[in-house]
C-alpha cells in the first residue's frame, strides 16, 4: 500500500496499542485506541475507523472503511505527516485512497498509495493526464498540493463492494464541485467530507454553490432515508441525521433570506456568517 517508507518514521512511529480514557478523545467519538504522536486512531465499530489529525490546525479526519476483501481511505488529510504509515496499522487489506473533494488538506498523502479512486466527472477528467491527477490551484485552494497517480475512476451512484459491504458513491457538491459522500445503507453510515460537522461550514470558497449545497442536502435526506450517523472531515466529526435536517433547514433559511448573518472580514474578503445550533455556516456576502 505504501509506496515509500522511511526507516527514522518507521522507529519513531511505532503504533502501539494504547489505550486512552474516554475523556481524552474528542467530542462524539469512542476513547481513543491508538496514537503515534501525531495522528490518534479511534474506532467507530470494528470495520469502520477514524483518523485524526489533533495537531493539525484544521483538525482533518480521515475515516478507514473496512471489507472483507479491501478497504477504502477517505482522505488522506494535510500531508504534513504521511497517513499511510498509520492506515497501515488499521488494517492490512489492500486500501484504495479516495478524496472526499480535491482541497489540499483532503489529498496530502494520496501520493503514498498503490490504489487511488477518484470521482468521474468532467472536470477531474480535465485534470488528468496518463492517469495523472494535477490539482488546478482553483481546485485545491493550496499552492504545494502535490499530484497523484489514479488507478481507479468512480462515477456518482456506483456501489463499490469491499467485501461484504457495499459503499455508494454520492456526487454532493457545495462546497465544492467535486465534493462526494460514501454512504452505507445497510448500517446507516454516512461519510460526508466537509459537506457537514459541527464546527464552520464553508459555502464561500471558490467552487461552492450554496444552493447546490441544499440540492446535495436534500439528495442525502430523501434518497437514503436509511442515514442515522454523519461522519464528517473536521472536529467535531460525528453527527446524527437529525443534523442533516438542521443544515436542510439552515440552507433553505439562507436561501430564502430569512436568517440573519452577519457580515465579517474572513481571509481577506467579506463574507456573511450565520450561526445555527451545532454548525456555522460561512456564505458570500449580499
Amino acid at each position: 500500500m505504501i509506496l515509500h517508507s522511511h526507516s527514522w518514521r518507521l522507529a519513531a512511529t511505532v503504533v502501539a496499542a494504547l489505550v486512552v480514557s474516554a475523556s481524552g478523545a474528542r467530542a462524539n467519538d469512542v476513547a481513543v485506541m491508538a496514537t503515534d504522536g501525531y495522528f490518534d486512531v479511534s474506532r467507530i465499530d470494528p470495520v469502520n475507523f477514524a483518523i485524526h489529525e489533533p495537531h493539525y490546525w484544521q483538525q482533518n479526519i480521515a475515516y478507514v472503511l473496512k471489507g472483507e476483501q479491501r478497504a477504502i481511505l477517505f482522505d488522506t488529510g494535510s500531508g504534513t505527516r504521511d497517513i499511510a504509515f498509520v492506515a497501515d496499522k488499521v488494517t492490512k487489506k489492500p486500501m484504495t485512497a479516495v478524496a472526499s473533494h480535491m482541497h489540499y488538506d483532503h489529498i496530502g498523502s494520496h501520493a503514498s498509495f498503490h490504489q487511488v479512486a477518484m470521482i468521474d466527472l468532467p472536470e477531474t477528467r480535465a485534470a488528468t493526464s496518463n492517469n495523472w491527477y494535477s490539482p488546478p490551484l482553483t481546485k485545491s485552494l493550496g499552492p504545494l498540493a502535490h499530484g497523484f497517480a489514479v488507478t481507479e475512476w468512480w462515477k456518482p451512484g456506483d456501489v463499490i463492494d469491499i467485501g461484504g459491504r457495499k459503499i455508494e458513491v454520492v456526487h454532493i457538491p457545495g462546497h465544492s464541485s467535486d465534493s462526494i459522500a460514501l454512504v452505507e445503507r445497510k448500517s446507516g453510515y454516512a461519510f460526508v467530507g466537509d459537506h457537514l460537522y459541527g464546527g464552520t461550514l464553508l459555502a464561500n470558497l471558490p467552487g461552492s454553490d450554496l444552493a447546490l449545497y441544499l440540492q446535495s442536502t436534500k439528495k442525502l435526506l430523501n434518497d437514503y432515508p436509511e442515514i442515522r450517523m454523519v461522519f464528517g472531515a473536521h472536529e467535531p466529526g460525528t453527527m446524527k441525521r437529525e443534523s442533516l435536517v438542521a443544515l436542510e433547514t439552515a440552507l433553505t433559511a439562507i436561501l430564502e433570506q430569512r436568517a440573519q448573518g452577519q457580515r465579517i472580514w474572513w481571509l481577506g474578503w467579506m463574507v456573511s456568517r450565520y450561526p445555527f445550533d451545532g454548525f456555522t455556516i460561512l456564505a458570500a456576502a449580499p
